[in-house]
């Protein structure tokens, strides 16, 4: 899952004032008001709760952060925790004054830049997300004195008022997509407001715990969900592909814990963490939970952000905010069956390199993978070139592995491919363009030019060994760690053409420790 946003101390504490200036933050009854409760009365020390029978669609949402310092759009998500029996019958406790809501450090799960204190995954067999699952209750629109002091929060401080317009402008892009993910599998829309409060709307986002993208997944979360994390992709930066995981998970947690706060606050915090503050707390009601210390001081305020996030942008202009937001994801998706980097993709295609990169964030050093296919985002309309394009266009650069051999170094691997050092550097992602002790595979390129017809090849390679047979012979060698074609022609005496054409061989055809080889023999 996720992990929950990172609060600053400095800014903690102010949110902390803002949220209880003026208030008894008493989370007691509540008013059913319409609209949202965008009009709600005076409180009276109450708060407004919004349930309505009938929660209209709610127009595209805009994206907003974690309270309180909001956290930047990399803001951490915490790491789900084991899952534990729920008991979900306690009676709701009276609801005290927010005393929970003051700084509580004992009630602090452990540093969220380390991961420490988060609990560990479920067991992969612990949860079977279904693919398929029945209407879902639906979420409850609440409005009380926590949520409006996170509204005013959100758009009187100058910071915050630029943060969030910064998300309301990026939420064009993706909020459409994330309802429709949610529609389609039965679950609220509303819940598509939990990702703003992650991430800002921002698929690049990376914490200090190692959450990443949109939804802020952790590497064993996302694993578990059906992401594909590999060397040569990261899906918990593909948009849609971590939504529809997200979806799944939030469904799981509903199940868990049957009220959708609930839910929030364990994609926030870890399942194991609410289901021990409900246990201890003995009361199962999310307002309740705040007003104790068994829940992290971020997690109290989580939902509430959501609630406030909710409000502002669906009336954005109401709140004074006039953006103009991005355009919704659109793309082309095309099955690409080599390795090829986003440089030629971009080429062939006949777009702007930067627009392929923003819609294949994925892909960890911009080239798709060598093996099997593999789904590539084009820009909408760009889809069909790319394919003509790609059907007629012979010797291009594609990519494979290259295994580190012993001493080896960035410079001579360079060579051998004939690309440069800052190259190989920059799509392997080596720092200060040296090669690392320790690294054993290298992406390099390879050129593909049109090959020769098999016919042709045979008749050269027994060409060549005739004339050998006269003086010599032709024996087998075996490839040692680092060898190339140059490196075995000059260790016995011929040209690396030479010995190409004697093994059947293109002349920039790969080759790999454990392979034999013909050569010469005097």
């Amino acid at each position: 899952m996720p992990r929950r946003p990172r609060w600053c101390r400095g800014q903690w504490r102010s949110v902390v004032a803002v949220v209880t200036t003026g208030v008894g933050l008493s989370l007691g009854p509540v008013w059913a008001g319409e609209e949202l409760g965008l009009a709600a009365p005076s409180h009276d020390g109450l708060v407004a709760v919004m349930t309505p029978p009938e929660v209209p669609a709610p127009p595209p949402i805009e994206h907003l952060g974690s309270v309180g310092g909001l956290p930047s759009q990399e803001s951490p998500v915490e790491e789900p925790s084991v899952a534990s029996a729920v008991p979900r019958d306690y009676a709701a406790m009276p609801l005290p004054g927010l005393e929970g809501l003051e700084p509580d450090e004992s009630a602090e799960v452990g540093d969220r830049a380390s991961g420490e204190g988060t609990a560990p995954d479920l067991a992969p067999e612990a949860v079977e997300p279904p693919t398929v699952r029945p209407p879902a209750p639906s979420y409850p629109v609440v409005v009380n004195q926590t949520v409006e002091a996170l509204i005013d929060y959100f758009t009187a401080r100058d910071r915050e008022r630029e943060r969030f317009g910064l998300w309301l402008g990026r939420s064009g892009r993706y909020l459409e997509m994330i309802r429709r993910v949610f529609r389609e599998r039965g679950l609220p829309e509303e819940l598509a407001y939990t990702a703003m409060i992650e991430s800002g709307f921002s698929p690049r986002a990376v914490s200090r715990a190692g959450a990443k993208g949109l939804w802020q997944f952790m590497e064993a979360t996302a694993r578990r969900y059906g992401l594909v994390i590999n060397r040569w992709v990261d899906e918990r930066f593909d948009p849609v592909k971590s939504t529809i995981a997200a979806a799944q998970y939030l469904g799981d947690l509903h199940g868990m814990f049957g009220h959708w706060f609930l839910a929030q606050a364990a994609y926030n915090a870890g399942e194991a963490r609410i289901a021990r503050a409900i246990q201890l707390a003995r009361t199962s009601d999310f307002w309740s939970l705040t007003q104790t210390r068994y829940l992290p001081q971020e997690t109290k305020l989580f939902v509430p952000q959501i609630l406030a996030a909710m409000v502002i942008t669906r009336e954005p202009a109401r709140y004074g905010f006039e953006v103009a937001v991005e355009s919704p994801l659109d793309f082309d998706e095309v099955t690409v069956r080599q390795a090829l980097d986003l440089e030629t993709v971009a080429g062939l295609a006949g777009v702007p390199v930067q627009e392929i990169r923003e819609l294949n964030l994925a892909l960890r050093s911009g080239i798709t993978p060598p093996f099997g296919a593999y789904a590539l985002r084009l820009p909408a309309g760009s889809g069909q070139r790319f394919e003509d394009a790609l059907r007629r266009t012979t010797g291009l650069t594609s990519w494979m592995v290259h295994r580190v051999g012993r001493h080896q170094s960035l410079a001579a691997i360079a060579r051998t491919y004939r690309v440069s050092p800052q190259r190989l550097a920059e799509v392997n992602q080596l720092r200060g363009g040296r090669l690392p002790s320790g690294v054993t595979e290298m992406l390099v390129p390879v050129i593909r030019k049109e090959p020769r017809s098999a016919p042709a090849l045979r008749a050269a390679q027994r060409e060549l060994e005739d004339g050998l047979a006269a003086t010599g012979g032709v024996a087998e060698v075996v490839i040692r760690q680092g060898d190339t074609l140059s490196v075995i022609a000059a260790r016995h005496g011929t040209t690396p053409q030479a010995l190409a054409q004697l093994n059947g061989r293109d002349l920039d055809a790969l080759i790999f420790p454990g392979d034999r080889l013909k050569v010469h023999t005097p």
